[in-house]
């Protein structure tokens, strides 16, 4: 994982922190490592994926100046954390889709693993990417640009990567919700049964309980 470690210019900069909590704005807990474990797959992955594409849309819109200078290597180290959160929350997910996409950026990382190199940053084999902060403070803001400007095609790649990665997850919401619904209509169906109530032949139907039985009347 990537070390957290600010960069201070000669004016005020922000730190890679708050960089990090702005990615996460959609889920907080998503963003502290304590708080992670606490959330569902299809949860964490869905905040990861909103936290990446925030954090490329942001370093495509900042100035790559000499004035700022540590905001920029600031923001980068944030969205490599936020990357590396992406790569394990997808990898663990147990989802066909995601696994997918995440062997996806893995080769997106690969590709470009020496440019990557050259301001400090190696990419792993399992996909995370881990700074060298001593290259990673000095290397020259160029070859930042280079690979995280707007116009960076390993942005864009990798932006489309964590939408898809945020779509698939919110799939798997939507699905997990129905299903906790049905459950909660079969358990009420089932316990009108148990207690003499009747069954609500529309709440059987509707929730899947009973499509397969028959009931005397």
């Amino acid at each position: 994982m990537a070390a957290n470690s600010t960069y201070i210019g000669a004016g005020t900069s922000l730190s890679s922190d708050f960089y990090k909590r702005n990615f996460y704005i959609s889920n907080r807990d998503a963003a502290t490592s304590s708080k992670r474990r606490n959330l569902t797959g299809s949860k964490l992955s869905l905040a990861d994926g909103m936290a990446l594409r925030r954090a490329v849309k942001k370093l495509g819109s900042m100035e790559f100046s000499k004035e700022k200078d540590a905001d920029i290597r600031n923001a980068v180290s944030a969205c490599i954390e936020t990357y590396n959160n992406a790569i394990t929350s997808a990898a663990d997910s147990g989802d066909h889709n995601l696994e997918r996409t995440q062997k996806q950026m893995k080769a997106i990382a690969n590709e470009y693993a020496d440019e990557l190199d050259k301001i400090g940053i190696t990419v792993n084999s399992d996909g995370t990417m881990t700074k060298r902060d001593s290259l990673f403070g000095s290397a020259s803001l160029e070859k930042f640009e280079n690979l995280f400007s707007k116009d960076s095609d390993f942005m864009q790649r990798t932006s489309s990567c964590a939408k898809r990665i945020e779509r698939r997850s919110e799939t798997l919401i939507l699905t997990e919700q129905n299903q906790k619904k049905q459950q909660k209509g079969a358990a009420a169906a089932v316990a009108g049964l148990a207690t003499g109530a009747g069954p609500d032949l529309e709440l059987l139907l509707n929730t899947g309980v009973g499509k397969n039985v028959n009931l005397s009347l």
